[in-house]
Order: structure tokens, then sequence, then C-alpha cells
């Protein structure tokens, strides 16, 4: 009870605070609106030059034939800049793919083509998917033609599909909301020390109310009142600007909610980590290296390399991939580890906290 006590009087109090609103509401959605206007051209396809796209290469069949085929389908890409690259045995072709150095890795066997693309790149999984496309249709009519009828299908599977992209104002719809919810970190790391500087401090710890139920009611407070910020910022974009969430809405809005308790957590755990103003500084430089590895400012799908790397651990890339894939690729198996990754985090982030608090005297 005095939990919930101390979470209504902090929403209360936050609700109450004009700057705090400002920030929250028009903030995003002023955010959304001109960035979604100005950089629209960005998300047009018309014209834009993808760069070389390679593609490893696993030749595992034993027909002659479709390895000869295949070379001179190889060898035709390579003028249009997909390379086909034939990987030696002992290649760790997967951890390629994963770092982005390669779009994806094309396994040839008897049964048919198998292809495997690395999520992140949608453009160049829906380019390489569709030369696979043609290819596999040409030797399907070959086969058909070569073979009895009772020979099936020659492509076994195609994993990467060509689907919807977002366009500006849809991705900054969702890049500004969960870049939003970030900054709530900063306001998290107040949540105590504002209770330090009001003296208030010493007498919630004096009062008969276990530091359990402070912590509880004030990380609850902080989370309910960031959760309703969030779902007017989603619905104004929704409703006024157009901007496409899919039709699983609420899938979606428990990503965001995940990512909530992971931003206030965020804030909480630096804000013990260090004293004073320095918890601030290190909490701000923190929000602003995730936004930037996260997708907040330009997709994600361009970073290679060791930035590549840093973006495939943030949570806010992981959210931000996950939002997307649910309202474009219909993929709601996105959802859970974004979600876990994020209550993962902020499960470890609070118990530091909680484990500081209960060695200092007072909060």
């Amino acid at each position: 009870m005095n939990a919930l006590r101390i979470a209504g009087k902090e929403i209360i109090t936050n609700i109450r605070d004009v700057k705090m609103l400002i920030f929250m509401l028009a903030t995003p959605v002023l955010l959304i609106l001109i960035l979604g206007s100005l950089l629209s051209s960005a998300f047009q396809g018309g014209g834009a030059e993808v760069g070389e796209i390679r593609v490893w290469v696993r030749d595992d069949a034993a027909d002659g034939e479709l390895s000869e085929a295949w070379n001179a389908f190889a060898k035709e890409a390579a003028g249009s800049g997909i390379a086909f690259e034939a990987a030696a045995p002992g290649t760790d072709v997967e951890a390629d793919v994963a770092a982005g150095r390669y779009a994806g890795v094309v396994t040839l066997t008897e049964s048919g083509i198998e292809y495997a693309g690395n999520e992140r790149g949608a453009a160049a999984n829906g380019i390489v998917s569709g030369l696979l496309t043609s290819f596999a249709d040409a030797r399907n009519v070959e086969a058909t033609i070569g073979a009895p009828p009772s020979v099936g299908g020659f492509v076994r599977s195609v994993a990467a599909e060509t689907q919807a992209k977002p366009g500006a104002l849809d991705y900054y719809a969702v890049a500004v909301t969960t870049m939003i919810i970030l900054y709530g970190a900063l306001t998290a790391g107040g949540l105590i020390e504002e209770e330090r500087k009001r003296n208030t401090a010493l007498r919630l710890a004096a009062a008969p109310v276990s530091k359990a139920a402070v912590f509880a009611g004030k990380v609850g407070g902080s989370v309910a009142m960031n959760a309703i910020f969030v779902a007017i910022v989603v619905l104004i974009s929704k409703w006024m600007f157009g901007a496409e969430w899919g039709d699983d809405l609420g899938i979606v809005y428990l990503v965001l909610l995940s990512q909530i308790v992971f931003a206030i957590s965020l804030g909480l755990g630096v804000s013990y980590a260090f004293k004073g103003s320095a918890a601030g500084a290190v909490t701000l430089a923190i929000v602003q290296l995730e936004c930037f590895f996260g997708g907040a400012y330009t997709p994600t799908s361009a970073m290679t390399g060791w930035m590549g790397t840093i973006s495939n651990v943030s949570p806010l890339a992981r959210t931000n991939e996950a939002i997307i894939q649910i309202i474009y690729a219909d993929r709601l198996a996105a959802a859970l580890p974004a979600i876990l990754w994020n209550v993962g985090m902020a499960a470890l982030l609070l118990a530091v906290a909680a484990w500081t608090m209960r060695k200092r005297e007072g909060l």
C-alpha cells in the first residue's frame, strides 16, 4: 500500500511539471513530424545505390549441372554489383554475416538452394532474394523439361524474403518514441537525488516505510508515468500523422514497455554507482551513445564492422528492430528476444541499485 501511495505521488508530481509534459509529449511529436517530412526522400528508393553486395556461397551439391549453371549465374550477377564468393572449408561464414560484412550465405545442395541472410540488411536481402528466386524459377523450368513429372520443386527454401519497408515518417515514429523513452533515464536518475536535494530523504528513511517500498514506489510510479506518455505519443503519431504501427499494437506496446523499464533502471543504476552531477553526465553519455548505435538518427542496417557489432547488442537497436519486424514482417516472435534483453538488463541494474541502497544509511 505504501509503495502504491508513493507511486501515485510520483505520477501526480510529474504530471504537474510543465517542463516534463513538454519534453515527453511535445518534443517527440514535433521531432516525428519534422524528421519524417525533411528526410522522406532518403527513404524513397528512387535510384538510390545500395553499393556492392557480398554473399558467401557453399557448394554442397553433387550435381555438376547445377554448379555449372550457378557459376554462369554468379558471373552475370557480378556485373550488377553482387559478388557471390565461394567459401573455403572452415570459413566462419555465419560470423561474417552476423557482423554485416556479408549480406548472407547461399548453400547449394542436392535438394535445392538455401539462403540465410542478415536480418538487419533488409535492402540487400531483398535484392539477393529476388535474384535467387529468378535463378530458381529458371532451374525449375529446366528440371521439369528434363525430368519425369514425379520430380518435385527444385528450391527447398529461401529464408530471406522481400518485405515492406517503413517510410521516413513511419521509421521516425518508432525511432523517436524509443529515443524519448531512453532519455527517461535522465529523469529516473534524479528520483532519489531530488529527495536528497530537498532534504526529504532523511524523513523518508525515518518514516515507518521500508526502503523496499520507497524504491518500488519510485520505480513503479516512474514506469507508469512514462507508459502513459508513450501511449499518448504512439496514438498521436498513428491517428494524426498516419504513422504505421501495424495491426499488433498490443505486442508493440509490450516491447516499448520493456524498454521503459530498462531506461528507468539505467537511470537508477547509474545514480547509485556515481554521485551528484557525475551520475547525470554518465547517464547522458550512455544515452547519446545508445541513440547513435541504436538507430535513433539513421537506420542501423548501414552499420558494419565494429559499429555493427556494438549495434547488435544495443538495447535500443534491438527494440527498434523488433518493432520494425513486428510491423512490417508480421514476426510476432521478434518481440520476445527484445523484451527479454531489456528486462534482463533492467533486472541487473535494479539489483545493483537495490544492493547499494541497502548498504547506505538513508536513501
